[in-house]
């Protein structure tokens, strides 16, 4: 039997064995984006600032005073159905933080050795832009997400990994200006 084992299914993941035995989460419509919007302190300066989305975390419901603990990320989401990475990004900036932008390419990495999302990276400067509304999903989750600009070091302190790798690949990117 070289098929892999259903061990529990709903309409977003499915938890799977594989025929030598390991198990992983299957995330339907599985990859996802992680975007970076970048902007300098002030036009006369080499510094930059980064957006932070400050989420509730699924799997750690703590409270502080009564409200959920957020953590810090890029603006993320899921990729579409019929969405390119790349759309997908755009439309999630968009949703998340009210900027219509083109992005650009950061890299991708996997997301971990349990499951198998595939994390698309970008970014984009939006230096002397003004955002107009973020709509957000409408969900509970997004609801009680929001955006803070920190200087671009506050992201070698996030835990989230993509913050890890993009503050690496984007801090030799902005060497190179």
């Amino acid at each position: 039997m070289n098929e892999e084992i259903v061990i529990f299914n709903t309409s977003h993941i499915a938890i799977k064995e594989t025929p030598r035995g390991f198990h992983y989460l299957e995330r339907k419509g599985k990859d996802s984006v992680a975007i970076f919007l970048l902007r300098k302190k002030d036009f006369n300066t080499k510094e930059y600032e980064v957006l932070i989305r400050l989420q509730p975390l699924c799997i750690d419901n703590q409270e502080i005073d009564g409200k959920l603990k957020l953590y810090p990320c890029p603006i993320t989401g899921s990729i579409g159905n019929d969405e390119t990475p790349e759309v997908a990004a755009m439309r999630e900036v968009e949703e998340e933080s009210g900027f219509s932008v083109r992005v650009l390419p950061l890299g991708r990495y996997i997301v971990s050795t349990q499951t198998n999302e595939i994390c698309y990276m970008y970014y984009t400067d939006v230096t002397g832009l003004e955002s107009g509304f973020a709509q957000q999903d409408g969900s509970y989750f997004e609801s009680i997400s929001k955006n803070e600009w920190h200087p671009f070091e506050y992201l070698s302190q996030c835990d989230y990994a993509a913050c890890q790798i993009g503050y690496f690949k984007l801090k030799q990117i902005l060497s190179q200006e």
